[in-house]
């Protein structure tokens, strides 16, 4: 009998670090692609459909998010089982406890490592809290597979990838196993389709913040979400989007990524006494993160450029 295993299908999750049009994105697309799992396990005969965590996220679900929920995995054909994870995990106040779930589905309420009953050699782990260990794998006979979400394969437990996932992080898949050779390598069942996009953008060789604009402006891609990630070291003097330069803003649904940027410092003459060597000096002992003082001082220099210039 083979095996459907989804995890991280992540229903009203916020998706802070996004923005608001990609995380309005991502949560269409949570609804969407939990049909599609259900379709996909029914076109595959599978016997059991089972959802290793994240199914939602308990901080932001509506229990009308759940019922929606509930009806999808009602038209499975065989058996759902549902693991609780991180971010969905299970008590008495839960969802999972509060909601009526269909006929067809069991939801695994114990932190223990239990054999499923729709699939014996299927052992499973819920998360009862949102941190703590891991319980300790009992000793069995026989071939198994051990399923507890958010866990590696390097702890013996089959790593489930995440079907909606932050694009800068690998997901947008299912796994297929066989009941019979639990031991057997899972089979992927790819799920594309997520909306939105990464892109990198090297920035080192870009001197100017009309050459970064310009760079960013070649990468855009109107009408679909997406997350720009820049990398490499920043010139002295170049302001990034939304930095102080209107004309330069993004467009609605682009959110920068700056998690790998370096920046790079304005040479200092110690006899340069100017007020743009002044500045340079103060800013260069100013008790503000990299980014801001990179920032400022690039706003600063473009002031006194102007200024120079009389404008």
């Amino acid at each position: 009998m083979d095996i459907m295993i989804v995890s991280g299908v992540h229903l009203d999750h916020a998706w802070t670090g996004l923005g608001t049009q990609f995380g309005s994105a991502l949560r269409g697309w949570s609804r969407h692609v939990l049909a599609l799992v259900v379709e996909e396990a029914n076109r595959r005969n599978a016997g059991v459909l089972l959802v290793a965590g994240d199914l939602f996220d308990r901080s932001f679900a509506l229990p009308a998010t759940v019922d929606y929920a509930s009806q999808i995995l009602g038209t499975f054909s065989g058996d759902v089982v549902i693991v609780p994870g991180r971010t969905d995990w299970i008590d008495g106040t839960s969802l999972y406890s509060t909601q009526e779930w269909a006929a067809n589905t069991s939801i695994c309420s114990s932190s223990d490592y239990q054999s499923c009953s729709a699939a014996s050699t299927l052992w499973v782990s819920a998360w009862t809290a949102p941190g703590g260990s891991a319980p300790r794998v009992p000793v069995a006979t026989g071939p198994r597979v051990l399923v507890r979400a958010g866990m590696a394969d390097d702890d013996g437990v089959l790593a489930v990838p995440e079907l909606v996932h932050d694009p800068r992080e690998p997901g947008g898949s299912a796994l297929l196993i066989n009941s019979a050779t639990p031991n057997e390598p899972a089979r992927q069942v790819d799920l594309t389709g997520q909306p939105g996009s990464l892109v990198d953008v090297d920035v080192t060789d870009l001197l100017d913040t009309d050459a970064l604009a310009d760079a960013i402006d070649a990468v855009l891609m109107p009408g679909n979400p997406l997350l720009l990630r820049l990398h490499g070291t920043l010139a002295p003097g170049v302001l990034l989007p939304g930095f102080g330069d209107p004309e330069h803003s993004l467009p609605p649904g682009v959110v920068l990524d700056l998690d790998s940027l370096h920046f790079a410092t304005a040479s200092l003459d110690p006899a340069d006494r100017s007020a743009r060597g002044e500045f340079l000096h103060a800013m260069a002992y100013a008790n503000t993160a990299d980014l801001q003082r990179h920032q400022t001082t690039a706003l600063g220099l473009a002031a006194l450029a102007a200024s120079a210039q009389g404008t």
